[in-house]
């Protein structure tokens, strides 16, 4: 698995302020993915729960050469230890939350 620590800021494409901690698999396929806002809101995605009306999992391919663009903030390789760290840290008080997803 390949983990990243994104944050927003900086970037010249006019995408609110963020950090995101994402777990995606060899084959560049997000399997969850973790967003928390400047206002504090947070958004926690993954495989069994993969939309609701605030976001949704990532699509697509992850590629290095893209995540590193400048214009999109600052993108970084962080440990799984670090991930589960903060994926664990995140309460979201909801039906998901009593389902464990």
């Amino acid at each position: 698995m390949i983990y990243r620590l994104h944050c927003s800021r900086g970037n010249t494409i006019g995408v609110e302020e963020y950090i995101s901690y994402s777990e995606i698999d060899p084959t560049g396929a997000w399997r969850r993915y973790l967003e928390i806002r400047a206002d504090g809101t947070v958004h926690r995605y993954n495989t069994v729960y993969v939309s609701d009306r605030f976001g949704e999992l990532p699509d697509g391919v992850w590629t290095e050469a893209e995540a590193v663009k400048p214009e999109y903030g600052v993108n970084c390789a962080i440990s799984k230890e670090l991930f589960e760290s903060a994926w664990r840290s995140v309460h979201i008080i909801d039906e998901r939350a009593k389902r464990g997803v």
